[in-house]
């Protein structure tokens, strides 16, 4: 069957969309499985290890907790080098796959023996897994049109968090969230990257890679005509002009950091790319991953109330997940991002208020109403796209051959961070109390002014043009320093209009070629 254009791509879009998200249902699983795997724990490392104290438990049952961010970790130090080598479609799609069945296979193996080693094992692939998920969006982008690349990520984005809401209710002790019945849910993790692989292994690769890196003209435009439509002649003239442009730009086939530090538009990209990267590390999202369940049983809630406040909280905020693909694209990457941010940081001061009540001893069931008002916040930015702000700017301001390198150094020192971060929580919280909450508010209420001052626009233009337009900023930026400390303030919202300026020896834009043409010509895809 040939399917038009917009069933093309959207049935592409579907596809990842729903069955992808396995990697995000067993990163899930510690969190919302959290009382019968806790027990889970005690009753494994009691009946091989002899009994431990309360605190040598809870330091191990942290550590465990942390092995997920340790895959992470991995997926994302490793997944530059798969993208370039294995490439875009094999990792994202044949490896991603064959980890995800791997990883639930290892956690249905920890309750079929009594072993906790083999959960914490399925629980470190999840997080590799995880990682990996940048990948599936870098391919995704980099398949669509450049009027549907904000849509096709956040819609994967979206696809993760309703799964999540729809696993959330399965989670409840009445159903599957008992100490017989928690193995069920690694199986459907399974069953869910079976059928991923056995659809998208149909979809062609990336017709970027296959242009850029592989020089393969011909497999580049049957690509495209697969994602544009087969009589899309020439807007696939104009994304391989473009492609050219960008081709033409590049000085070596691969860049190292030292050559991108010290290049300033490449520079550039790398701060902005890395400040992304670094917001969902300071958000509450990894430790609500880990922890949010006992956090509501802290703040005054029994295990079958804070599952339900959690599934309140994820069903108040999903309608978001169908907007924001349309957000994304129509108000633009900026003030998207900017909100996101922000919202991190009420969700911060909720949950640090619900703390300081807990800390001071006041019972009342303002504490608990708090935290979930706060994570309802929350929510509503990771529904946003809190955690592919990065992949998204990645996919669009850096040229082809500094992803892989950007991606490593961008993505792995967060997830640090993050690793330890999670595995320190318990001893943080016990000893700062609610001050590490407000600590992490203020972070991230400067990384918001800091993309409000520095972020520039790209939703909708061609990636050589935004990589032109960073140029001319770069190079005006060298001309004109604005501020004590130099610092770029892009004063027109949500425009790429201010943020450079032609001065006499710079080269004007050329209206008359096939990428401009582009920007007013775009097709309506969906």
């Amino acid at each position: 069957m040939v399917y038009p254009v917009a069933d093309r791509l959207l049935l592409v879009t579907l596809v990842h969309a729903i069955f992808a998200q396995f990697g995000d249902a067993m990163m899930g699983c510690f969190n919302l499985l959290n009382v019968p795997i806790r027990r889970f724990f005690n009753e494994s490392l009691s009946s091989h290890y002899g009994m431990i104290t309360e605190e040598r438990f809870e330091f191990l049952f942290s550590l465990s907790a942390s092995a997920m961010f340790v895959g992470l970790l991995v997926g994302f130090a490793s997944m530059g080098w798969l993208m370039d080598n294995l490439g875009r479609k094999e990792t994202a799609v044949y490896l991603r796959c064959f980890l995800g069945v791997l990883g639930s296979v290892s956690m249905l193996s920890a309750h079929l023996t009594g072993f906790c080693e083999f959960f914490i094992f399925g629980h470190f692939i999840a997080g590799v897994v995880g990682g990996l998920k940048v990948v599936l969006i870098i391919y995704m982008a980099e398949c669509s049109p450049d009027n549907k690349r904000g849509l096709s990520s956040v819609a994967i984005n979206s696809g993760g968090q309703i799964t999540l809401l729809l696993i959330t209710p399965l989670c409840l002790p009445a159903l599957i969230g008992t100490d017989d019945l928690w193995f069920l849910l690694p199986c459907l993790t399974a069953l869910m990257a079976l059928l991923h692989l056995s659809i998208a292994a149909f979809f062609p690769q990336s017709p970027k890679q296959l242009y850029i890196q592989k020089h393969d003209e011909e497999a580049a435009r049957k690509s495209l005509r697969f994602y544009y439509g087969d009589n899309k002649d020439i807007e696939i003239d104009e994304a391989i002009f473009e492609m050219d442009a960008e081709n033409a730009s590049l000085r070596e086939d691969s860049m190292k950091i030292c050559g991108i530090l010290k290049h300033d538009d490449y520079r550039f990209s790398f701060f902005l790319v890395f400040i992304c990267a670094i917001v969902p590390v300071f958000s509450a999202f990894n430790i609500k991953t880990q922890y949010f369940l006992r956090l509501l049983i802290s703040y005054g809630l029994t295990q079958s109330e804070a599952t339900t406040a959690m599934l309140i909280i994820s069903a108040v905020s999903v309608p978001v997940c169908f907007i924001a693909p349309i957000l994304i694209e129509r108000i633009g990457r900026r003030p998207i991002f900017v909100t996101i941010t922000l919202l991190c940081t009420v969700e911060w001061i909720g949950l640090g208020l619900a703390q300081t009540f807990t800390d001071f001893g006041y019972e009342s069931s303002l504490i608990w109403l708090t935290a979930v008002v706060g994570a309802i916040l929350g929510q509503i930015a990771v529904n946003l796209g809190l955690l592919i702000m990065a992949p998204i700017l990645m996919s669009e301001i850096c040229p082809h051959n500094t992803r892989a390198t950007i991606s490593l150094y961008t993505q792995v020192p967060p997830m640090v961070i993050a690793a330890v971060e999670v595995t320190i929580f318990p001893t943080l919280r016990g000893t700062f109390g609610s001050s590490f909450f407000f600590f992490c508010a203020i972070a991230c209420f400067v990384m918001a002014i800091i993309l409000y001052m520095q972020m520039l626009e790209t939703a909708g233009l061609p990636i050589d043009e935004i990589l032109q337009n960073i140029t001319m900023s770069c190079r005006h930026t060298r001309r004109h320093t604005v501020g004590a400390f130099g610092i770029r303030v892009f004063n027109e919202y949500g425009t790429m209009k201010n943020y450079f300026y032609l001065d006499d020896d710079d080269d004007e834009l050329n209206e008359d070629t096939p990428v401009q043409r582009k920007r007013s010509n775009t097709v309506s895809m969906f």
